[in-house]
């Protein structure tokens, strides 16, 4: 992925104002307070340990820094919940199968997606790792959810 990211950046000839890093989200190699933004798209529900990458996002953001996390998430209301449910459980892993010959790829997507904890819930946790004026809002029939939150304006405030 890092790769396909370089050759976009130097095609698009921003290679000498971005910088790319792979590192570990649980233990960043980060100094604390360096960011006024962290985004992370589609990958939150991945974390190992969901409060840790959390708390260390938290902890290198700068006071009033921004966290944006997009994720996919499962539809609430009918019909989406249903017809998403018939797409992922049904539609998905039987055209997996036949084209990749891989009977679990097809299944983890929304598996991650149904044990990623989503709305009010993932608000609490935000909360409990240390973020200020969470929000959240359902996009595409509530297939995708934006989170937005803020790391507190004191400087004084401990990591949780």
């Amino acid at each position: 992925m890092l790769d396909v990211a370089r050759k976009k950046i130097a095609k698009a000839g921003k290679a000498d104002i971005v910088h790319f890093q792979k590192d570990d989200c649980m233990h960043l190699s980060l100094p604390d307070a360096s960011f006024d933004a962290v985004m992370v798209a589609y990958g939150a529900r991945n974390f190992e340990d969901l409060d840790r990458g959390l708390r260390e996002m938290r902890r290198i953001l700068r006071p009033g820094g921004r966290l944006v996390i997009i994720e996919l998430t499962t539809p609430q209301q009918f019909p989406m919940r249903q017809l998403f449910w018939c797409y992922s459980h049904l539609y998905m892993p039987t055209m997996g199968r036949l084209i990749s010959k891989d009977k679990v790829a097809y299944k983890y997507l929304p598996a991650t997606m149904a044990a990623f904890p989503q709305g009010e819930m993932m608000e609490q946790i935000l909360t409990k790792a240390g973020f200020e004026e969470v929000q959240f809002k359902r996009y595409t029939f509530g297939l995708n959810t934006l989170y937005t939150a803020q790391a507190p304006l004191s400087q004084t405030q401990s990591h949780p």
